[in-house]
């Protein structure tokens, strides 16, 4: 009784009130509803940002964080609905639907090319699917399956996976046995064998021939063949690894002690003494030098990005068409991001200082958050989770102000989406 007495008697809308504003009925932490004057809008919180309500004309939101959020736009051609988030999400935007459960389910039914359908879908360990030429597939893994047009093959094929399976793609085709281990591929001008990770070929031909013995030891590979300029690799692992063409020279020694890369194609030569501590490449486009952990500098056109005493300092400065956005982090989740104008003036700030505040500013749109306990950005954490633990909003604009404490224990100006 104490509370809700405090809460009347404290906030500036106690009780129901109406003016050109439009309706108010709030009574801190159990409920707060608001619509306009016109009632095309209102929105409705309950236990303050756990049940929350949201209406508009041809739109609307309803959550119970954080197990579920639901959204609706325009008269039925987006439905977006999000549980147990980020596991579970159903999308439908026009005829096209999106879902998945991790690690459960998974499943999708869009246009493809031409206007025809594609589905599949993935419950547990069965799955089913329809090509866009209406071929259906199915399977139950790893007991058996068909797939077709899908991991970049044309038909897949398994029964007690690993044990048998096999796969066509274009003319070529591939069986393999107890894989990785046995696999033959005849068709198409291509033929490979190998019993891994004893020996083994793989050759198109015209185009490239690879061998390998006691993989991966001892690979030695040709590509390229049918143009001007044949790449041969040889790898001696860990001694030696070479590589040569008429565009480009490699070699590692003692990897990964030494490695020299000279790429006259696109003009740059690199040395590493060993990767990844010490590496430094020049060119006409490019320029790097990495010393890890103590120091970081790469320029390209447009570009430059620098750390030091990685992760304690990083910095990426990017020209993007008119616009060049600087971003500064701090051990990797402290953000600073500031994006300039073709003059130079500056158009927008964010700074994100973890776990204790986000501020941004945008044109004349300033707003800042406390206790900002994700350290990144991403819409569907930021509808499911952080109303949950913000304790303080603050905006300010052209139109106004307005601030928020303990999910509107305390607050001012117009209500927040």
């Amino acid at each position: 009784m104490g509370v809700v007495l405090f809460s009347i008697f404290s906030t500036q809308s106690p009780g129901l009130c109406s003016d050109k504003g439009g309706d108010v009925l709030k009574l801190w932490p159990l409920f707060h509803y608001w619509s306009d004057s016109e009632r095309t809008r209102s929105t409705l919180r309950i236990l303050g940002p756990l049940i929350y309500r949201r209406r508009g004309v041809d739109e609307g939101e309803f959550a119970v964080r954080p197990l579920f959020y639901w959204t609706k736009k325009g008269k039925g051609d987006f439905l977006r609905i999000e549980y147990l988030y980020p596991l579970g999400k159903f999308r439908r935007d026009g005829g096209d639907t999106k879902h998945y459960l991790v690690p459960l389910a998974l499943s999708w039914d869009e246009e493809g090319d031409g206007g025809r359908r594609e589905k599949f879908s993935v419950r547990l360990l069965s799955f089913r699917g329809q090509t866009e030429d209406g071929e259906d597939y199915r399977g139950i893994f790893p007991l058996y399956g068909h797939l077709v047009g899908r991991f970049g093959r044309d038909r897949i094929r398994f029964y007690l996976w690993p044990i048998y399976s096999d796969w066509s793609e274009e003319e070529a085709y591939t069986w393999n046995l107890l894989w990785p281990i046995f696999s033959a591929t005849r068709g198409g001008g291509k033929k490979a064998f190998r019993i891994w990770p004893l020996w083994g070929y793989k050759e198109t031909e015209g185009v490239s021939r690879s061998d390998f013995v006691l993989w991966p030891f001892f690979i030695k590979s040709t590509s390229n063949l049918d143009t001007d300029d044949p790449e041969r690799q040889l790898l001696l692992f860990p001694l030696y690894w070479g590589i040569r063409s008429r565009g480009k020279r490699h070699v590692t020694v003692l990897w990964p002690f030494f490695s020299h890369t000279v790429d006259e194609r696109n003009r740059y030569e690199r040395w590493d003494m060993p990767w990844p501590l010490i590496s430094v490449t020049r060119g006409e486009t490019v320029r790097r030098t990495w010393v890890f952990p103590l120091y970081y500098r790469k320029e390209a056109p447009g570009s430059l990005t620098r750390w030091v005493l990685w992760p304690l300092y990083q910095c990426r400065d990017d020209q993007l068409g008119s616009q060049r956005e600087v971003v500064q982090r701090f051990l990797l989740i402290n953000r600073i991001k500031t994006v300039f104008n073709g003059k130079g003036e500056k158009i927008s700030k964010q700074v994100s200082i973890w776990p204790f505040f986000k501020y941004s500013r945008e044109g004349d749109t300033v707003s800042l958050q406390l206790f900002h306990l994700i350290p990144f950005e991403e819409e569907g954490l930021e509808r499911n989770w952080v109303p949950i633990y913000r304790v303080y909003r603050h905006e300010r604009s052209a139109s106004g102000k307005k601030w928020s404490i303990l999910w509107g224990l305390f607050e001012k100006g117009s209500p927040w989406d």
